[in-house]
C-alpha cells in the first residue's frame, strides 16, 4: 500500500502562513463591514475589551503571577504603541481601498529595522541598508506623494505602521527579561482605559448586529494570531514570510468581490518591493541568530555581510 509521507515542518509552516494571510484578509473585510455602522475608534475600544476578556482566563490561571514585572513603563509604552497602531489601521481600513492600506501596512518591519538601528544601536550593514531603501521606495510607489492626493486614510495607515514598529521594538526589549504571557497581558490591557476615553467621543448604543460583528472580529483576530505564531514557531521567518504576500492577493480578491475595489499597478508593484525587502531583512536576522548559536540557518543563509 502506497504511503504518503507527512509534509515537513517547513511545508506545514508555509501552509499555516497561508492560513494566517487568509484569516487576516477576512479580518480586514470584517473591519470594513463594521465601519459601515461604527466609528473605527469605537471599534478599537471594543476590540481591546474583547481581547482583555479573552486573556482573563490566562490571568486567573496564573493566580496573579502573570502581572509581576519590573518594567511597567516599557509595558505601557508597548501598549500605547499597539493602541495607536490599531487606531491607524482601523481608520485606514474604513477610508482607503483594502489593498492599498495593506500595502502600506507591510512597511512596519522596515520602520522597526530603522528604529532598532537608531534607538537600540543595532548595526545596519550595507546590504540591509539597501533592503530598507528598496522597501521605502516601494512605500513611495504606493503613496506617490506629489503625484496623487494623499488621503487621510493613507496617513493613518502610515501612523499605524510606525506605531506597530514601535510595538515590535518594545517586545524585542521586553522579551529579554519578561515571560511571553506578561508581555501579552500588559500589552492588551494597560491602554484599555485610554481607548475607552477616546471611544466616548464616538459612543453609540451597541446593537445586536454590532455586537455580533465585534464578537466575530475577536474570534477571527485570535485565530489569525494563532496561525501566525504557529507558523513562525515551526520555521524561520525567511522561509514563511514570502507567503505573507498572499495577504495582498486575498484582500484584493475580497476588495473586488465585496466592495468593488480594483487596486492599481502602483499598489501591487509597491507592495512587492516592500515585501521583498522585509523578507530579505528577516532572512539576514535568521542567519545572524543561527550564527550566534553556531548553528546552520534555515534556509541556508547568503554569504555573510
Amino acid at each position: 500500500m502506497l504511503k504518503i509521507a507527512a509534509p515537513s515542518r517547513t511545508v506545514q509552516a508555509v501552509l499555516l502562513m497561508i492560513c494566517a494571510s487568509a484569516t487576516i484578509s477576512v479580518l480586514w473585510a470584517l473591519l470594513r463591514w463594521g465601519a459601515e455602522t461604527m466609528h473605527p475608534i469605537y471599534m478599537v475600544f471594543w476590540r481591546s475589551l474583547f481581547g482583555a476578556i479573552v486573556l482573563l482566563p490566562l490571568f486567573l490561571k496564573s493566580g496573579g503571577a502573570g502581572l509581576r514585572t519590573r518594567r511597567l513603563p516599557l509595558h505601557f509604552l508597548r501598549s500605547t504603541c499597539s493602541l495607536v497602531a490599531m487606531v491607524g489601521i482601523f481608520y485606514s481600513i474604513a477610508h482607503v481601498p483594502l489593498a492599498q492600506g495593506m500595502a502600506v501596512n507591510y512597511s512596519a518591519p522596515l520602520f522597526a529595522t530603522l528604529g532598532a538601528a537608531i534607538l537600540l544601536g543595532e548595526t545596519l550593514h550595507r546590504r540591509r541598508i539597501v533592503a530598507v531603501l528598496i522597501g521605502f521606495l516601494g512605500m513611495l510607489v504606493v503613496v506617490r506623494p506629489g503625484f496623487a492626493d494623499i488621503h487621510i486614510g493613507i496617513l493613518a495607515a502610515l501612523m499605524g505602521a510606525v506605531a506597530m514598529a514601535g510595538s515590535l521594538l518594545c517586545v524585542k526589549k521586553l522579551s529579554a527579561t519578561e515571560p511571553t504571557q506578561v508581555i501579552i497581558l500588559y500589552g492588551n490591557t494597560l491602554c484599555l482605559p485610554i481607548s475607552l476615553l477616546l471611544a466616548l467621543n464616538y459612543w453609540q448604543p451597541m446593537t445586536w448586529h454590532d455586537a455580533g460583528v465585534m464578537a466575530i472580529i475577536g474570534v477571527v483576530s485570535s485565530t489569525a494570531q494563532w496561525f501566525l505564531a504557529k507558523a513562525l514557531s515551526m520555521a524561520d521567518a525567511g522561509a514563511v514570510l514570502p507567503m505573507d504576500f498572499m495577504r495582498l492577493v486575498f484582500v484584493t480578491i475580497i476588495g473586488i468581490a465585496l466592495f468593488g475595489e480594483t487596486p492599481d499597478v502602483f499598489t501591487l508593484v509597491g507592495a512587492g518591493l516592500i515585501l521583498v525587502s522585509t523578507v530579505y531583512i528577516a532572512r539576514r536576522e535568521a542567519a545572524g541568530r543561527a550564527a550566534a548559536r553556531n548553528e546552520p540557518a534555515k534556509p541556508a543563509p547568503e554569504p555573510a555581510e
